[in-house]
């Protein structure tokens, strides 16, 4: 009887090695993510006040979608672009001028404004973290952004002791306008908090407070307004948000 030769143990070749760990790796740790975040907003105004006074901020906040990209092996450096809406508003007085009437600026305010802003805007952001994502079950972090910001419409009501004038959207530019009219830009500094999870590393949730600045001030004119009725506008988000 022919001796049967011993069964010998295939093993797939290194490189086909190499290529599964390195693929099992990735999916631990993606090189990109995404994150989901809603924040109401803090606004600051500030109005000319030679046509208008007493600002103050009516309800607003955003939400908004970023991929997050990895730019290091160490995890602490990160490169972010995505989508936000936000819509934000003042109340203010002002005058109001009637058709054919003559523009008498007499200091006599006694007319209520109401302007929602709706706008769309493009954030890129680079985020440094101080501890590594993928090991530390708390990662505090900071970003610097460039927010290029497009107006979509604005909605204006106008007031007299209570009775309505006005009611209508209303076309809102920026004063130093970028392209066209209707854009510009923020820049913005953040600073967050990123709970990791050690069962599921390609989730975590975070926190952010979030500080932007706008570059040009929002202008409305209309044949009731003063010329000149411009305001300037800065915002504090407090983000609540996924990562994914």
């Amino acid at each position: 009887m022919a001796d049967i030769p011993p069964v010998k143990k295939i093993l797939p070749p290194s490189g086909f090695k190499n290529l599964f760990i390195s693929s099992n790796k990735n999916l631990k740790d993606p090189l990109i993510r995404t994150r989901v975040a809603i924040a109401p907003l803090i606004s600051f105004y500030t109005v000319n006040q030679n046509h208008a006074q007493n600002p103050y901020q009516k309800m607003s906040g955003l939400i908004s979608i970023k991929e997050e990209i990895r730019l290091n092996e160490k995890h602490t450096i990160f490169l972010l672009i995505g989508i936000e809406y936000m819509a934000h508003g003042l109340n203010f007085n002002s005058y109001y001028f009637k058709p054919d009437s003559l523009k008498l600026y007499s200091g006599n305010m006694n007319y209520s404004y109401s302007l929602y802003i709706h706008e769309i805007d493009i954030p890129i952001q680079a985020k440094y973290s101080f501890t590594r994502e993928n090991n530390s079950l708390v990662t505090p972090y900071i970003m610097i952004g460039y927010h290029f910001r497009t107006i979509l419409q604005g909605t204006l009501q106008v007031k007299q002791n209570g009775d309505e004038i006005e009611n209508r959207y209303e076309h809102v530019t920026f004063k130093n306008p970028l392209f066209n009219p209707e854009n510009n830009a923020f820049m913005s500094a953040t600073f967050g908090i990123q709970k990791n999870n050690p069962k599921h590393p390609k989730r975590c949730v975070f926190a952010e407070l979030s500080y932007r600045y706008g570059f040009s001030p929002y202008i409305i004119s209309d044949n009731f307004t003063p010329s000149s009725l411009f305001m300037n506008g800065s915002h504090l988000a407090i983000c609540l948000g996924i990562k994914f």
